[in-house]
């Protein structure tokens, strides 16, 4: 297979990571979950004690913010492995602050494309079709019901110990996610006019990867 950047965006919980870093795995690519930055930024600023009400305050963590990505359950942030502390409660509740803010994705954006410049990726997130890799060889857009999507999370969070892990709260996370994604004034969530679209609510994994392969083994 010739080398590319296949982009991925779409809804929190919809199948994003658990299909592309098999679909990667099985066709040797990078695979490189943009989401973990944010939480990690996020995880970040809960360690400072930042008022996430304050954009100022946010914006001020950036300079000292400094990461190495190394795989979706894995970032250094001034070489301290934070783990699976990017997916604690209080970094679910506050993310949605950082990820609106414009300095904070400017800053963001430019190391994705960074990180992506030699070819063979695949990059998931929000804004990557629209924004980071608009260039891509293939973008995917991944939607699925909100039920379906706090069920996944929950089982997910259970799988890995995760707590609290309390279905409602999820729910609620994802639908304020979804609100805040789709809505911010930079990157906002949204299908790029070249994007396939793909549902997976009544979709296994084993199907929506067969689909995928089917599709990248059509560029050739």
């Amino acid at each position: 297979m010739k080398h590319i950047n296949i982009a991925v965006d779409g809804t929190a919980g919809s199948g994003k990571s658990s299909v592309m870093k098999r679909v990667a795995v099985k066709l040797k690519m990078n695979f490189i979950d943009t989401g973990v930055m944010y939480r990690a930024f996020t995880k970040f600023c809960l360690d400072n004690q930042v008022n996430f009400l304050n954009d100022k305050e946010i914006e001020k963590q950036i300079k000292n913010f400094n990461f190495k990505y190394i795989n979706e359950n894995s970032i250094l942030v001034n070489n301290v492995e934070y783990g699976k502390t990017i997916f604690d409660y209080d970094v679910a509740e506050n993310i949605k602050y950082v990820a609106k803010n414009n300095k904070v994705r400017k800053f963001m954006v430019l190391a994705q494309r960074e990180m992506t410049q030699n070819k063979n990726n695949i990059v998931i997130g929000r804004d990557i079709t629209t924004v980071v890799l608009p260039n891509a060889e293939l973008k995917i857009y991944f939607d699925c019901s909100v039920e379906a999507r706090a069920q996944r999370r929950f089982n997910q969070n259970k799988r890995k110990k995760i707590t609290p892990n309390v279905y409602e709260d999820i729910l609620r996370q994802i639908q304020q996610r979804d609100d805040y994604d789709k809505n911010r004034e930079m990157g906002a969530l949204k299908i790029a006019p070249d994007a396939w679209y793909l549902n997976t609510s009544n979709l296994s994994i084993g199907k929506v990867i067969r689909l995928i392969l089917n599709k990248i083994e059509n560029l050739k």
